[in-house]
């Protein structure tokens, strides 16, 4: 699937071209519609370059009034559940614009009219019920305008998100060749069963987690984003489980910095990074196979890094397993374009992964 980044990336100047875009096709199609009004008296042309110029002079009023529904409003009270605040404040921000519309109407269009050569009294215009209405049901027209273009788009891109989920979650038999991110629990499960046999205190200590992750796997995960908090849980128990279950003893050391605590980040981004690592570790014939796993959270930004060791012959990742990482990849660039960084480095006796996510840059 491939997004346009003039309407998805967040890069400043796609972002800032389509707004752009955006408000002045608003404009103009404002004006058109108030110069036909306007024409039986005035004439097309000069009631259109009038009607130009008064909506230009409010755009700025309907920006603030849009961007305060979706990137106020949304963030804060329709994602968290809080419907009833939302309406409240929507509806107060609705007759706090209508007056400031009422005053622009009153003393500034005269002046606008008036550099046209359409005379019209300042302060003459009179808020009529009728008026009310019509300028309550006008600005919350433009209200829902912007809200509808923003979910949208956020239902576009987590409908995508989900089929990539989708497509690899029902795939839960490993493959050569299609590498999928919750492939590890069918790992896991065919070790539990042998380990059971031979090793059942073992097996009792794992089966809880296992239990845990197959959970969350399946249904609590199926947000946009999930709390970065309970995906760092899902890494430490993965790890936990990996190390109790692999067939040769892993050394692994994992250090988590900085605070997280309120930071949210899209669902499977970091383990199937170090399940790609145990995968290489596990394939390969090492005496004393080492995982290190450095995660840092700083001023909204995630850094991830992961080095593990493997056989000086092997110049490349074993047997096509880097397909773990070219689905990462896709998932990166449709979450977070333009705001994330990947890089994958082989040394001698080491691979290298090093990620960094500005988690507040998802898709809009």
């Amino acid at each position: 699937m491939k997004i346009h980044p003039f309407i998805f990336s967040n890069n400043p100047n796609y972002r800032l071209s389509r707004h752009a875009v955006f408000w002045f096709l608003w404009i103009v199609y404002y004006a058109l519609m108030s110069a036909i009004v306007m024409e039986p008296r005035w004439g097309f042309g000069k009631s259109f370059f009038a009607a130009f110029v008064e909506v230009a002079e409010t755009t700025p009023l309907d920006m603030c009034f849009c961007y305060f529904i979706i990137y106020y409003l949304f963030p804060k009270f329709l994602h968290k559940g809080r419907y009833a605040g939302m309406l409240f404040l929507w509806l107060l921000a609705s007759l706090a614009f209508i007056l400031f519309y009422y005053l622009n109407a009153k003393y500034v269009v005269p002046h606008i009219r008036g550099l046209f050569g359409m005379k019209l009294e300042v302060g003459s215009y009179k808020l009529y019920p009728s008026d009310f209405f019509l300028l309550f049901s006008q600005i919350n027209m433009e209200g829902c305008v912007a809200a509808s273009i923003k979910l949208g788009k956020l239902y576009y891109i987590k409908q995508q998100e989900l089929d990539l989920l989708e497509q690899e979650k029902l795939k839960l038999k490993p493959d050569e060749e299609k590498a999928i991110q919750p492939a590890f629990l069918t790992d896991l499960l065919t070790r539990m069963e042998i380990i059971a046999n031979e090793r059942p205190l073992v097996a009792a200590q794992s089966m809880k987690k296992i239990r845990h992750l197959l959970l969350y796997i399946l249904y609590e995960n199926t947000s946009s984003k999930v709390p970065l908090r309970k995906e760092i849980e899902l890494l430490q128990q993965y790890i936990d489980l990996e190390k109790l279950t692999a067939e040769k003893e892993i050394r692994v050391n994992c250090s988590v910095h900085g605070s997280f605590a309120n930071e949210t980040i899209a669902s499977f981004i970091i383990l199937p990074l170090v399940e790609n690592a145990f995968k290489q570790l596990c394939s390969y014939a090492i005496k004393e196979p080492m995982l290190n796993i450095i995660i840092a959270v700083q001023n909204e930004v995630i850094n991830i890094k992961l080095a593990w060791t493997k056989p000086i012959e092997t110049s490349s990742l074993t047997n096509g397993r880097n397909v773990i990482l070219q689905n990462i990849s896709r998932r990166l660039k449709l979450i977070y374009p333009e705001s994330h960084e990947l890089k994958m480095m082989i040394e001698t006796e080491k691979i290298f992964i090093d990620l960094n996510i500005k988690l507040k840059k998802a898709v809009n």
